[in-house]
């Protein structure tokens, strides 16, 4: 077989919901029967109306995969693999793509709300877990997920200081004063000690 990952054309849409519903009530045994139609209904819905980036696997001109980026927010909408192709590595092979595109869109974390069915698939392509979640899908049927996240650009030490600064001066009014006075104190009490220190190793 040979499988091309590509961009998604406009005019495919219905095949990718098509495989998407096949899959849904194929490879969902933590739902019932009226969770799994609902959330058929509700993700079909779903990719006529997001401003999504979708990637495809395509075999023989067929359309037997695809995922989805939720640009904006860094988030995975879905990757759905055709059953009769499980396990062949095509999962991960969409999933590094739409990684490599956020990547290149300086997303330094991916996230993703997993269905019950697809945590494993996740955790093994280095996903962590954050908490159990849910959504209602249409007619108010409550569908448990769980999120989880990736980490894909490392952030330096020094910008995760500054963040958490950054943050604290948000979040604490009174900080900005202290940290005034702390380093007037450093420019009055400490500075001195340190050029006199300086200044005798010259001598």
């Amino acid at each position: 077989m040979n499988f091309q990952i590509r961009r998604s054309q406009p005019e495919e849409l219905e095949q990718i919901i098509e495989l998407q519903s096949h899959s849904l009530r194929e490879l969902l045994p933590s739902y019932d029967s009226i969770q799994i139609e609902s959330l058929v209904r509700s993700q079909a819905s779903a990719r006529l109306t997001r401003d999504e980036i979708i990637f495809v696997v395509e075999n023989e001109g067929k359309i037997v995969g695809f995922v989805t980026l939720l640009d904006q927010i860094s988030q995975i909408g879905g990757v759905f693999v055709h059953p009769n192709l499980m396990r062949q590595g095509l999962g991960t092979r969409l999933l590094k793509t739409v990684e490599n595109i956020a990547i290149d869109r300086e997303h330094e974390v991916i996230h993703v709300l997993s269905s019950l069915a697809t945590v494993k698939f996740y955790e093994a392509n280095g996903y962590r877990f954050i908490r159990q979640s849910g959504f209602y899908s249409e007619l108010k049927i409550w569908i448990p997920c769980v999120i989880l996240n990736k980490q894909l650009i490392r952030v330096s030490i020094a910008k995760q200081v500054y963040r958490y600064l950054a943050f604290l001066v948000v979040k604490l009014p009174i900080l900005p004063p202290i940290l005034f006075l702390a380093a007037l104190y450093f420019v009055v009490d400490i500075w001195p000690i340190i050029i006199d220190f300086m200044m005798s190793l010259l001598r």
